[in-house]
């Protein structure tokens, strides 16, 4: 992008997040969009088919930020501290939406749900780590590494929208001790350790 289209992409990221705090993203019409950001409707067809998938990109550009400052050529020895840290980011970064994830992580989200967003954001640090061999898992074949990387992700998410359902300030460390007994031994910042075994499967 260049300096004009960063620029029109940061006001329509900050008019999305406000007008997703405000209410349901899915009741926020393109021409609702384009007036509060100042711009053109067809300019925000030039970054996205719709509001609801705008704030997808926005929050996924910064969760994809964290990513990237914390598990990107991570040492299996500090595999441990990396997926403490980026969790604690991630709930940050939660909490500083939390209307918004709120709404997309509830039942009645329908088409505007996060869940999914947030999901594969989870699934694809797994695989980041598995793939640089930061970490590995007890998976016998490929389908087995990916419903294990499914499990974790969609496990995480499910104790993030309860911790969000918590009135501020939410406390983050009792979370992370949270997961750190609800994950298994051998996954990294749980407290436990790779089983022995695990070094001879394919990761």
């Amino acid at each position: 992008m260049d300096a004009r289209q960063q620029k029109t992409l940061a006001r329509l990221s900050a008019t999305i997040l406000d007008l997703a705090s405000r209410g349901p993203v899915s009741e926020v019409t393109v021409s609702a969009l384009a007036a509060a950001a100042g711009v053109h409707r067809s300019t925000v067809y030039e970054y996205a088919p719709s509001p609801a998938a705008l704030l997808e990109s926005v929050l996924r550009s910064e969760l994809d930020a964290l990513r990237a400052e914390y598990l990107v050529d991570v040492e299996p020895s500090d595999a441990g501290a990396a997926v403490v840290g980026v969790t604690r980011a991630v709930l940050r970064h939660v909490d500083d939406h939390d209307i918004i994830y709120r709404r997309g992580l509830g039942t009645e989200s329908g088409a505007a749900s996060l869940h999914a967003m947030l999901s594969e954001h989870f699934q694809a640090s797994i695989d980041l780590l598995l793939d640089q061999h930061s970490l590995v898992v007890p998976a016998d074949d490929d389908g087995e590494r990916r419903a294990i990387a499914r499990y974790l992700a969609d496990g995480t998410i499910g104790a993030i929208d309860v911790w969000l359902a918590r009135p501020r300030p939410r406390d983050v460390d009792a979370f992370l001790a949270l997961v750190g007994r609800l994950t298994p031994a051998w996954w990294p910042g749980s407290g436990g350790s790779q089983p022995p075994d695990t070094a001879s499967r394919p990761a």
